[in-house]
């Protein structure tokens, strides 16, 4: 079963007032991002190192684009830090030339060149993804599949959080509450201490 990077939500740019300063822009890349990394999907909760503002087309191939929203990218240290300024194609208006090269995240054309396994892994179905997931971003070697699965311990966490703050739980219910939360203890030091 193949699902999408973005499992939990639909990443869209909205229209918004002009900036002159991309930093102005933070707010709404991390609501239109659902705070969460545009090349990964990793949460802003799972992270030390915060989040960024990347400019997908970089600054040193077209600086015109600097303050430009739909060119901004919601992206966790890690992310940004991999893609830097890479630019195979070295023409802003060409992403990639069907072997190398980026796609936007925000775009439809992003889930054809890459997506998730079931177990979480991210994988890639085109050599523009296998660029990106191997060349750039390192989702190979990266715990990428565990901050999937952290992810969706935590949201199993506050579902049955909630229900236990009701007062309408089962035993069971609560045997299994604090075995999430030990092993999202356990998961988050995993991967705060591979520095991710």
């Amino acid at each position: 079963m193949h699902l999408k990077i973005h499992t939990q939500c639909i990443i869209r740019r909205k229209g918004i007032p002009v900036e002159n300063d991309y930093k102005k822009y933070r707010n709404y890349l991390r609501e239109d991002f659902h705070r969460r990394c545009g090349y990964c999907s990793k949460p802003e909760s799972l992270t030390t190192k915060g989040f960024e503002i990347d400019h997908f087309v970089p600054i040193k191939i077209d600086e015109n684009r600097k303050t430009l929203y739909d060119n901004l990218v919601y992206s966790c240290f890690t992310c940004n830090r991999k893609k830097s300024s890479k630019w195979p194609t070295e023409d802003a208006n060409v992403l990639n030339n069907g072997e190398v090269g980026f796609v936007d995240p925000a775009s439809n054309d992003y889930e054809l060149h890459l997506g998730r396994k079931a177990t979480g892994e991210i994988e890639y179905y085109t050599p523009v993804g296998q660029y990106m997931s191997e060349s750039v971003f390192k989702f190979n070697v990266r715990p990428i599949k565990i901050i999937w699965k952290l992810d969706s311990l935590i949201e199993k966490q506050d579902k049955l959080s909630e229900k236990i703050s009701t007062g309408n739980f089962s035993e069971k219910e609560a045997l299994l509450l604090a075995k999430i939360c030990c092993t999202i203890k356990d998961l988050r030091s995993y991967i705060f201490e591979g520095r991710e």
